[in-house]
C-alpha cells in the first residue's frame, strides 16, 4: 500500500530528462537548440563588450561579470534591468568557467552573432562602389589571437574587409574578440567560395593584389600605395602560397636587420597597413 502524500510537501514538478541515458551515452542535442547555439557567442574582455553593447544591444541575450567590473558599466547594467536582459555577478572562478577563458577581464556577454557578409554581399558592396579603404586577404592565418590583434588594426586602419578561402579563415571566437578589442564589430571577415575568381574581380574593379614576403620585391616605402589596395599575408609557418606570389601584382617586404626569418602578421599588418595609411591621406606639401 501506498502511503498517501504529506499535503505540506510541494507537489513533485514534471520529471526532467537526463542530458545522459541509462547506458551512458549522451542524447543527442534537438535540432532547434542547435540551431540556437549556433547563433550565439560569447564575447570577453571589457573593450569588446562595449563595443558590442555600443553597435548592436538587441542582440545582447545575457551577461555575466564580476562584483569589481559591474561597478564599471552602470549604463550597460541599466540597460539589461530596462529591457529585461538577465545579468549576473559571479565570481571571478565561475566567470573563467563559464568564458573557457582566464582572460576574461571580469565579464562576458552572450550574444546573438551579429549579420555577417557574405561572399555575394561583399561582391554587391564593390560593384556598388560602396568599399572604402583597403583590404586584406589572410592566407593561411589560423591563431585566433592573431586574427583578432588583425581584426584591431584593421578597424584602426579602416580596413574595408578581411578576406580568406572558404575553410581556411578561422570564425570569430571569444578569444579572437577580445584580442580584437572591439575591432569584430567593425570590419566584416568574409569567407570566399571563389577566392581565386574574386582576387581577380578585384583586379578587374582597380585593386592592386600586394604580396608580402620576407625575401622579394621592393619595401614597402618604396612602393607605391593607392587607395584600392589588397594586402595579401601569409600564415608564419608558410608564408603566401606560391600560387598567390605568382598571381599577385607585385610583391613586398619589411625592411629590417636580418637575424629573423619574418615578423608576426599582426605587426606586419599594423606596419603595411601605416605605411597606406601615411601615403593616402597625407596632405601634399605646398
Amino acid at each position: 500500500m501506498i502511503p498517501p502524500r504529506d499535503p505540506r510537501k510541494p507537489k513533485p514538478g514534471p520529471r526532467q530528462r537526463p542530458a545522459v541515458s541509462p547506458t551512458g551515452k549522451r542524447r543527442p542535442v534537438p535540432a532547434a537548440l542547435r540551431q540556437q547555439q549556433a547563433d550565439e557567442r560569447k564575447v570577453c574582455g571589457l573593450h569588446a563588450c562595449l563595443q558590442l553593447f555600443e553597435r548592436r544591444p538587441e542582440d545582447i541575450i545575457r551577461v555575466y561579470l564580476t562584483e569589481d567590473r559591474s561597478r564599471n558599466v552602470p549604463e550597460l547594467l541599466r540597460w539589461c534591468a530596462q529591457n529585461r536582459r538577465a545579468y549576473n555577478v559571479v565570481a571571478a572562478d565561475n566567470l573563467e568557467r563559464l568564458s573557457g577563458s582566464n582572460h576574461h577581464e571580469g565579464i562576458m556577454l552572450l550574444a546573438r552573432r551579429g549579420a555577417s557578409w557574405s561572399e555575394s554581399d561583399f561582391l554587391q558592396a564593390l560593384q556598388a562602389n560602396q568599399l572604402t579603404g583597403p583590404l586584406l586577404y589572410l592566407d593561411g592565418v589560423q591563431n585566433p589571437h592573431n586574427v583578432g590583434a588583425l581584426l584591431r588594426t584593421a578597424a584602426h586602419f579602416g580596413v574595408a574587409a578581411i578576406l580568406g578561402e572558404a575553410g581556411h579563415l578561422p570564425e570569430i571566437s571569444a578569444a579572437t574578440a577580445r584580442v580584437a578589442e572591439g575591432g569584430a564589430e567593425h570590419v566584416p571577415v568574409v569567407s570566399l567560395e571563389a577566392a581565386g575568381q574574386t582576387l581577380m574581380t578585384l583586379r578587374q574593379s582597380g585593386y592592386t593584389l600586394l604580396a608580402t614576403s620576407s625575401h622579394q620585391g621592393r619595401t614597402i616605402y618604396e612602393e607605391p600605395l593607392s587607395p584600392k589596395t589588397v594586402f595579401i599575408l601569409g600564415g608564419e609557418l608558410k608564408g603566401v602560397s606560391s600560387d598567390l606570389l605568382q598571381g599577385a601584382d607585385r610583391c613586398v617586404q619589411i625592411p629590417g636587420t636580418g637575424h629573423v626569418e619574418s615578423l608576426n602578421v599582426s605587426v606586419a599588418g599594423a606596419i603595411l597597413l601605416s605605411e597606406w595609411r601615411r601615403q593616402t591621406t597625407s596632405k601634399p606639401r605646398p
